[in-house]
């Protein structure tokens, strides 16, 4: 006969830890966290890679919550990029550099911030976001840099161009940056350029009659 097998000694269950759940975050708690998420994630990605995937899963929470506290992926991304830009700009209380100065020196990363802005409003842009969404933020951003154009000689016409000139020069550059391939020294260059406008402003109203009063419009 062969030899009966022996019977195992039943197995004692191991109890197991119980899985700790994340605490539910309120509604203001999730938003500010999605919005920071947001906002760093369009510094270091192009927008379009900014997915409600991405941004839910670096802010642990569902993706149902784009949609019920923005409205859309697009307007959380306007509130995000606004609010990192806009916070940086209005910290300024006017004490030592301008921000001018802080900007074109990278002074706590608002080169950067300006720049994922500037992407992010083109690439909104073209996803059918309204201009007049942006038009309000962009009014606060020029009238800062308009209060320090201080050139006793220049007129308000003259500071007002020269305020979009650099602000169109600045956003052309962070768009198209690296599809014309600059190099450093020329995005250097490009920002010098833009620091020195407001010292121009005397020869360039003289020679372009803006130190005039703007023509008149005809009813």
């Amino acid at each position: 006969m062969a030899p009966s097998s022996k019977k195992s000694a039943p197995r004692t269950p191991v109890a197991r830890r119980p899985v700790a759940k994340k605490p539910r975050l309120s509604q203001a708690e999730a938003t500010v966290k999605m919005l920071h998420v947001t906002s760093t994630l369009l510094l270091e990605l192009p927008p379009e890679k900014v997915t409600v995937q991405r941004i839910c899963q670096a802010a642990g929470v569902h993706t149902d919550y784009v949609v019920r506290y923005f409205g859309s992926r697009e307007e959380l991304m306007i509130q995000a990029i606004e609010a990192a830009f806009l916070g940086v700009v209005l910290r300024n209380d006017g004490d030592g550099d301008s921000r001018i100065h802080d900007t074109l020196s990278n002074s706590a990363g608002l080169l950067e911030k300006a720049h994922a802005r500037f992407r992010t409003i083109a690439y909104l842009l073209g996803c059918g976001v309204d201009p007049e969404r942006f038009k309000s933020s962009q009014k606060i951003v020029l009238g800062h840099l308009l209060a320090e154009a201080k050139n006793l000689n220049a007129s308000e016409r003259t500071k007002i161009n020269l305020i979009l000139i650099g602000t169109l020069l600045f956003q052309g550059l962070a768009i198209f940056g690296e599809v014309n391939d600059l190099s450093d020294q020329q995005r250097i260059d490009v920002l010098s350029y833009i620091g020195y406008l407001p010292q121009t402003s005397d020869s360039v109203q003289r020679d372009l009659g803006w130190d005039k009063p703007s023509p008149k419009k005809r009813k």
